[in-house]
């Protein structure tokens, strides 16, 4: 886990084979780790007896892109290349498995992939 409270809107390094990214049956688990942004709030990412957050998980790849993905440009979160944020994959992660902080995203990133996850579960248009 990292040594602070996982950060909003932070891009964190984690073991691929740890995340669920449908359809899992066509998917290639990398040996090497994967980003995710965290999504979870302040309150529970600081919460002691709270032991997970959510996160979304980065993909370079645009092959099962949607509607919902939000694209990341290269150098945001401090990322080598550009990536999209798969908001339909949306998980809860243990903090303990959340490796090697990158840097946080622009505010208005972080409220983009908000809307967007909002617009997949139907709450807004």
């Amino acid at each position: 886990m990292p040594s602070s409270p996982p950060v909003n809107g932070g891009v964190y390094l984690v073991p691929d084979q740890l995340l669920t990214l449908p359809p899992n049956d066509d998917r290639t688990v990398h040996p090497e780790r994967r980003p995710v942004v965290v999504l979870s709030g302040l309150r529970t990412n600081n919460a002691a007896e709270w032991p997970f957050v959510l996160a979304v998980p980065l993909s370079s790849s645009t092959t099962l892109k949607t509607e919902f993905c939000v694209k990341i440009s290269a150098g945001e979160g401090n990322l080598t290349k550009k990536t999209w944020a798969r908001i339909p994959a949306v998980q809860p992660l243990l903090k303990t498995d959340l490796q090697d902080f990158s840097g946080p995203l622009p505010r208005s990133r972080v409220d983009e992939l908000y809307a967007k996850l909002m617009q997949y579960l139907g709450l807004i248009d």
